[in-house]
Order: C-alpha cells, then structure tokens, then sequence
C-alpha cells in the first residue's frame, strides 16, 4: 500500500506499507538546499544538517547516538541541491523511539556557539577531503558552470570563506524560515499501517507546527552555452566531463533517457564502456548520468586517462556519440535496457530505505507520488525512435560546457569534443 496524506498544516506524509519485512525507515525531508540559499549563506542547509546532530534542547550529540545505538538503528542525512533529509532504519518495533529523535533534531537543535566552531572546522575538512578528489572537483566546476545562472550553481558545501561568516543566529533565522509544515515531507516504509503511520506524525510532527510557511520560489531554467574550464591539480591523471543540457526533474522522458544511459554509458556491456576503456585501452573510468533538478538538468558524461590519451579519449567519446545520433540502438539493447530498468526497480522495492527516500525525494521535490507501477509500464511502452528522439536532443546540442582536471594538459577538450 503507497499513500500520501495531506495534512491541515501543510505537512505531506508519504507512507509505502511492506508486511513482509519486519524493519521500518523513517525520513523527514525539508526543501531546504542550495536552491534556497543567498550567495552569501551558501553551504548553510548543509551546516545546519550537521548541526543538528550537535544536541538539541533535550538531548546531547552523544545522547541522540546513544539512544539510536541502544535500539541498534541506523540515523544519518544528507543534503542536496533541492533538499536536506534526516533518517533512521530500525526494526519495526523502535518506529516510536527514532521518530521522537527525529522531531526533536527537527524542532529543537540549539545551534551552540561552541558545537558551532568546532563542526565549522569538521565542514572545512570535509571542503579539502573534496578537493582532494580529482573526479570531485572536475564535477563541482561541471556543474557550477552549466548551472551558473541559477542557485543551483552554488556549491553544496558552500565555500570557506561563506562558512566563516555563518553564525548561531544565521542557522537559527534560516531553520525558522525553512524548517515548517508546508516545506517538510515525512516519508515511511515498511512493516508500518496506514494508521500507526498518521498516528506517529501527528503526535511527533503535526501536533507543533505553528502555522508559519515557506513559498518556494521559482527557478529559471539555466541559459544554455558552451564553455571550457581547465583546472590545474598534481594529480597523475587527467579527469574530463562534458555537459550538455537535459531534462528537468519530472520530465516524462525521464524513463527514456535513464534507458539510454544503461545503454551508452553507465553499465560495463555499455558503448562507452566496451568501446574507450575495452577495445581502446584509454582509460580505466568511463561513463554517464543525467542531472535534474526543478526546472532545469543537464547531462554528464566524464572519463580519467593518462595525461597524453586525453585527446584520443574525448575524440574517441565523440565517435561513439556521433555513431548512436545516426543509428540509434540495436533490438537487442533495447529488451536488455527496459530488462535492467524494470529490476533495478524492483529490487529497489525490497529495501525499505530504497523506498523511503525515492518516495520522499520525489514528494518534496514535485509535491506528488512516485509511481513505480506506471514506471514500470512506461519502461515497456519505449521503443527505439524513443530513444533515438531523446539522444538527438541531448548529445544533438550545440552547447556543450566541457571540464578538465589535470597537471598541466593544454588540450582544449571542447575544441576536440566539436572538432574545431
């Protein structure tokens, strides 16, 4: 059984009954990301998801891992561009215990000026971590570039310098603007009834909000350019992505494109793949994903080769693109794409935190609920020309923003890439 319940408050309970597990996941979804942030405060939904594990009025950091530990459940978060989200997994019989945790990280964080320093700190470190990642710089300038004209080109962690200027009160003022009923999604599955479900959030959730809300604002989609940024790092290898733009969250094509992207570029019997890494020998990581986000998405396709391959690589890339526009894909790779979409959904309804999280994301990012059975029978109606249609307009773009990451390669990977 898949439900939403709409609360008076505001406040959307998603709720996806399994009676054959005997675990539960809980998530609590707010809309608060980079979408939301000024420049100035960027990086504070993210401080904010750790700060909140840093004590609330009632618990300590150390009581709200102790009580989780006690029950052996599962807590964690995470932040994106478009949202922020806290969880637990439990067995069914602690669904109590790690939903009163969550509300009371939810409603009651103190933000301490003290706790606040010192994860001020952690965050710096988690900033250099990333910069240590060469695959993780070149995403982050992908992406900040082909997004630039909207918030969503602003960094997740936001920047050091934007951090330092983040205190007490500015976690506090942001958390009372975002953190309300019309801008949070609680998101269930498991071993749970419809009942105990609503019953749980309306005595955790429902019952304290106080009528304050939150009006999302639109968002523009990105003006669509070509670009070419190269960033230096001793680094052994050179790490490029190529961006074009794509589809926004939501789209009803999305099924077609995540079918052409099992097919070209994300499995190991992917073009891609067998071709630049299997036949070429020119890199060892190669492959593809789409992007999306409100009104706007963009298409990625990276790959790491040695310094003197990056040429080969990337026109080795561009056959491939150019071989897929004019022919399309095979009978074959049509039945095995729709066959590996259909069980990575599948085997996606086995997990409760699976479920949990495709169910709250989608509801906190479109306000409606994931329907993976009509997912299932757009996957089967696709055919070729589907697909075809759907790679003509992505890779068939003129505007390509391409990103290097490299010790000192002087390849203009987009000239390359447009054979200019």
């Amino acid at each position: 059984m898949r439900k939403v319940v709409d609360f008076k408050s505001g406040l959307k309970l998603s709720i996806a009954t399994n009676e054959a597990v005997r675990s539960i996941a809980i998530g609590v979804f707010v809309g608060a990301g980079v979408v939301v942030e000024k420049p100035e405060e960027n990086g504070i939904s993210h401080f904010i998801e750790h700060m909140v594990f840093k004590g609330t009025k009632t618990r300590s950091a150390y009581d709200i891992v102790r009580e989780m530990d006690a029950i052996g459940a599962q807590i964690n978060a995470a932040t994106s561009k478009s949202y922020t989200c806290f969880y637990t997994t439990s067995l069914d019989t602690n669904a109590e215990k790690c939903m009163d945790v969550l509300a009371d990280m939810y409603f009651n964080p103190v933000f301490d000026a003290t706790e606040l320093e010192r994860e001020r700190k952690v965050i710096y470190e988690e900033i250099d971590e990333c910069e240590d990642d060469p695959f993780d710089v070149c995403a982050e300038h992908a992406s900040s570039e082909v997004l630039k004209d909207t918030p969503y080109g602003k960094t997740i962690l936001g920047t050091k310098d934007s951090l330092a200027r983040l205190e007490s009160a500015d976690l506090k003022r942001y958390h009372n603007e975002k953190y309300v009923a019309n801008n949070t999604v609680l998101s269930i599955s498991g071993n749970v009834t419809e009942e105990r479900a609503i019953e749980l959030a309306t005595k955790y959730f429902e019952k304290r909000f106080d009528g304050r809300t939150f009006a999302m604002q639109t968002v523009e989609r990105a003006e669509e350019h070509s670009s070419f940024e190269s960033v230096d790092k001793k680094i052994e290898q050179a790490h490029v992505i190529l961006s074009f733009p794509s589809f926004a969250y939501g789209d009803e094509r999305a099924s077609t494109l995540n079918l052409l992207t099992n097919v070209f570029c994300s499995e190991m019997s992917s073009r891609l793949f067998q071709s630049v890494r299997e036949k070429l020998g020119l890199c060892y990581s190669i492959g593809g994903y789409p992007a999306a986000y409100r009104n706007n998405g963009y298409y990625v396709i990276y790959t790491s080769t040695n310094k003197a391959s990056v040429e080969k690589a990337v026109k080795a890339i561009r056959k491939e693109i150019d071989l897929l526009l004019a022919d399309g894909i095979t009978d074959e790779e049509l039945s095995m794409g729709k066959e590996k979409l259909k069980t990575a959904l599948v085997l996606g309804q086995e997990s409760t935190y699976s479920i949990m999280k495709a169910f709250g994301s989608r509801l906190v990012m479109t306000g409606e609920l994931l329907d993976i059975d009509k997912m299932i029978l757009d996957i089967d109606k696709i055919e070729k020309s589907d697909v075809l249609a759907v790679a003509r307009e992505i890779f068939g773009n003129k505007n390509v923003c391409a990103t290097l990451v490299s010790n000192g390669v002087k390849t203009n990977v987009l000239k390359v890439f447009q054979n200019i």
